[in-house]
């Protein structure tokens, strides 16, 4: 059990680091044509040579599953170890007859695409990540500051905006606990919902941050991995079909839309692809690209291939308005509480005039 979990470590950081220049060394293999097994042979002496454990060990199982009889197409034997989203392009390339080498080629940009993106959202996403417990803390200290304060002061300053930040520190104090396992459950129940929940009510709130990164995300894969799969011979009904079929619950979902909505109007493309899975921006590009090219296929190929960059950008787009959303009412409410320090000492200073201690001495005796 514990060989598996270092075995999965090692394919995690390989597909991460290695796996496009895999793709790559194994189209050249093809070229020269060298066997599976020789060629498994020479990326394990070569990661030797370059001390990469790592890639060492990815090798060796490789291998080992090559000489137990299992991997007679490339889907088989990556199976496990190159991500799930590399199984709809690895039949595209076991399907490709004389055309692997490009197949291969071509399956390798889309992996440089996939990385790059995921690179992208997660240097979107880090901020958050550690931005959000660094704040939370600072308007708990915050909180417990002026609570401190309204215990031994005067309560004529608790009034108006103060009397508000008062209220919201002595609720953050007694609810501190619930509300920080509150958004947890929060954070926790949103990701398991991303891929699962479906409906008209899903479609409306595909433009929210979140809803709207996760979208675009799975648009920029779905484009990338069609283009592919065209180019490899399949034709557009075929590349919908094959990524239905193993997709999860939202993307199955939108995909068969698209091909719902084409079985009714086949030359619709624009309208079958905008049903909620494309961003606008996306759809736009893709009406533009169409008046231009011969076909659907050929639009479509040109925006998942040489003009990938938009796709990324929309991406890395989402991924920040994610970001703000995220951090911007933890970062409200510490703004709130820190004027509501500076508002509550200049009442304190106020109220501790001479003048206003006396008038609270009489008001009191009378």
């Amino acid at each position: 059990m514990f060989n598996n979990l270092i075995l999965r470590l090692c394919c995690m950081w390989w597909s991460l680091r290695t796996r496009a220049s895999f793709y790559r060394d194994l189209a050249d293999a093809v070229t020269r044509k060298v066997g599976m097994r020789d060629f498994l042979e020479r990326q394990a002496s070569n990661a030797r040579m370059l001390d990469d454990t790592t890639a060492v060990k990815v090798y060796r199982a490789l291998s080992a599953r090559l000489s137990s009889g299992f991997g007679a197409s490339y889907a088989e034997l990556l199976l496990g170890i190159a991500p799930r989203s590399d199984q709809l392009m690895l039949h595209a390339v076991d399907d490709a007859g004389s055309s692997k080498v490009q197949a291969l080629l071509i399956t390798a940009d889309a992996v440089d695409f996939q990385i790059n993106t995921i690179t992208s959202i997660a240097k979107e996403l880090i901020v958050p990540i550690l931005a959000v417990p660094c704040v939370g803390f600072l308007c708990i200290i915050t909180a417990d500051i002026v609570t401190g304060i309204a215990k031994d002061s005067p309560p004529e300053i608790w009034t108006g905006y103060n009397g508000f930040v008062r209220w919201l520190s002595e609720t953050i104090n007694a609810y501190a606990i619930a509300i920080g396992v509150g958004l947890l459950a929060f954070v926790v129940g949103f990701i398991l919902i991303l891929p699962r929940w479906i409906g008209p009510l899903r479609s409306k709130a595909e433009n929210l941050p979140g809803f709207g990164l996760y979208r675009d995300y799975n648009a920029a894969l779905v484009l990338s991995s069609m283009a592919m799969m065209i180019r490899s011979g399949k034709t557009l009904r075929e590349s919908l079909e094959a990524m239905r079929v193993p997709s999860r619950p939202w993307l199955r979902w939108h995909l068969s839309r698209i091909i719902s909505s084409l079985e009714d109007n086949p030359t619709d493309y624009i309208g079958a692809f905008g049903k909620g899975l494309m961003p606008k921006t996306v759809k736009a590009r893709m009406a533009s690209l169409l008046d231009s090219s011969k076909n659907f296929a050929d639009a479509l190929v040109v925006l998942g291939s040489s003009e990938i960059k938009t796709l990324g950008d929309r991406v890395q787009l989402s991924a920040l308005t994610t970001n703000w959303a995220a951090t911007g009412a933890l970062v409200l409410v510490a703004v709130l509480l820190s004027l509501g320090q500076m508002t509550i000492s200049t009442a304190l200073s106020r109220e501790s005039e001479p003048s206003k201690v006396l008038q609270r001495q009489q008001n009191r005796q009378s």
